[in-house]
């Protein structure tokens, strides 16, 4: 069975996972962890970023930024091996501790327990009363299987005062500059013999196209992690009953039936006139656009009880932007059941008419009724996405193309603008995949009205399906009048 577990492009083939109906049982990762750990504000996220080269943890002065635990697949190509690589959030022992504060350490806590290694960062020249605290909480473990990194260490100087704390453990100690990529390719070094030595050996691969990449992506507080957790089975992304709890994406690899998914979960999505409050929230932004650009099909999450409005329109438009595909997936449908008297087809049928009026430029969309907390219909999304990808790909011959295209040109001539009365389209071929996209020679791209590429799609569906992804339709000039469709 090939799973998971990363951000990016690595799979690790394990045998001891299995996934049947949306649920995944993973008795154990094959691939082991490292979790980095520490006091708040200490430079973790800094040091995990360094670390993979890859800009994945969020970075900001304001202590908790990391509200999840953030993982990569690390490939230490100088040492053939390939491990887990985590930020953990925050340690904070603190007596003013609210709800998502508990979540997010009780998620560190966890973490903790489910690595192989710690990377325990603290600054090069004071130990603090949280510092002590984090080192207290894992001797308390018992977890014998940590090393010591003093950030911030600049220099030779600062190197040799931070060696004034190593003699507190009996244990790997490394000064290190984050900032200044400093010594870090010690660690490096010392972590790949640390797991080389416990013996591991395992194979990796990166993934191709036949992959699914699905993103949920919506606005605040509409159940886009509750969706996930749904899908996947376990709390694989916190959740809470409040708007925004979500900061860094989180994607998760899995095998439903036949078919390989990448899920990725995305940042709360702000209006932009709200971007410029905290640092944090653009980076959130900028981190949701980056997920939306590595995904093939977008589901977009609404809810079904505040109906369509302005910022879920604003999402639709750049998921089409990107010409991506896309599934309008509608929440809460077990509160809509629930009420008496209420006709399930009827209620259905009246949302899709009032999606069409909303976004009457998309109707080849795919609508999904779904309930996250009774898991109903969730695995639908998976379908349908799997019968999206095949449409993506699909390629439709020149020759059938061009006796529809005949077909279609005799019921209805295209239309002519100002320019011209009299456009023509010599021929047409479908010059590529994912998404779909035609190219029809014609006599002057200028003289065509533009609601006649409207109509060539229309028809193109008509015959030729595509569901759920978007089609491009380009005019190409070509000169000479030859060859013409009649």
């Amino acid at each position: 069975m090939i799973f998971w577990k990363n951000q990016y492009n690595l799979l690790v083939k394990n045998p001891l996972t299995t996934f049947s109906g949306g649920i995944i049982n993973n008795k154990k990762n094959m691939l082991w962890k490292v979790t980095v750990i520490g006091r708040p504000n200490v430079g973790k996220s800094s040091f995990f970023n360094m670390f993979t080269w890859h800009k994945i943890a969020i970075v900001d002065d304001v202590a908790g930024t990391t509200r999840d635990i953030a993982e990569f697949e690390y490939t230490d190509t100088d040492n053939d091996l390939t491990y887990i690589l985590a930020d953990s959030g925050w340690l904070d022992f603190g007596s003013k501790v609210d709800e998502v504060a508990e979540d997010i350490i009780e998620r560190t806590d966890l973490a903790i327990d489910d690595s192989d290694l710690l990377i325990w960062i603290i600054e090069y020249d004071k130990l603090t009363e949280l510092d002590e605290k984090v080192l207290k909480l894992i001797q308390k473990k018992g977890f014998k299987n940590y090393i010591v990194v003093a950030n911030k260490a600049d220099n030779e100087n600062k190197q040799m005062e931070a060696w004034s704390l190593a003699w507190r453990w009996e244990l790997e100690f490394f000064p290190v500059s984050v900032s200044h990529n400093f010594w870090i390719r010690d660690v490096k070094r010392y972590v790949a013999k640390y797991l080389k030595d416990k013996g591991l050996n395992y194979l990796v691969e990166e993934h191709d196209d036949s992959f699914v990449k699905l993103a949920m992506i919506g606005r605040p507080n509409v159940g886009k992690s509750s969706m996930i957790n749904a899908i996947v089975g376990k709390d694989r992304v916190m959740v809470k009953d409040m708007s925004g709890t979500t900061r860094d994406s989180v994607d998760t690899k899995f095998k439903y039936e036949d078919t390989d998914f990448v899920l990725i979960d995305t940042a709360w999505i702000r209006r932009l006139s709200k971007i410029w409050t905290r640092n944090v929230e653009n980076w959130s932004v900028m981190r949701s656009e980056r997920a939306l650009s590595r995904a093939d099909i977008v589901a977009v999450v609404v809810d079904w009880f505040e109906w369509i409005v302005q910022q879920d329109l604003s999402i639709i438009n750049r998921v089409l932007e990107e010409k991506k595909w896309l599934i309008v997936v509608v929440n809460k449908w077990d509160k809509v059941l629930n009420k008496e008297g209420v006709n399930k087809e009827t209620m259905m049928n009246r949302y899709i008419n009032y999606l069409q009026e909303k976004i009457e430029f998309i109707p080849w969309v795919s609508v999904i009724f779904t309930s996250a907390i009774d898991k109903k219909r969730v695995n639908e999304i998976l379908e349908r996405a799997r019968e999206i990808k095949v449409e993506r790909h699909k390629r439709v011959k020149t020759g059938i193309l061009n006796n529809f295209l005949e077909q279609v040109i005799y019921k209805h001539p295209p239309t002519g603008n100002k320019k011209s009365h009299s456009p023509t389209i010599y021929f047409g071929t479908q010059a590529d995949t994912n998404p779909p996209k035609f190219v029809f020679s014609v006599s002057n791209p200028d003289h065509f009205h533009f609601s006649y590429k409207r109509y060539l799609e229309n028809r193109i569906r008509d015959n030729f399906w595509f569901e759920g992804t978007p089609i491009i339709i380009e005019y190409r000039w070509r000169g000479k009048n030859t060859g013409k469709i009649k």
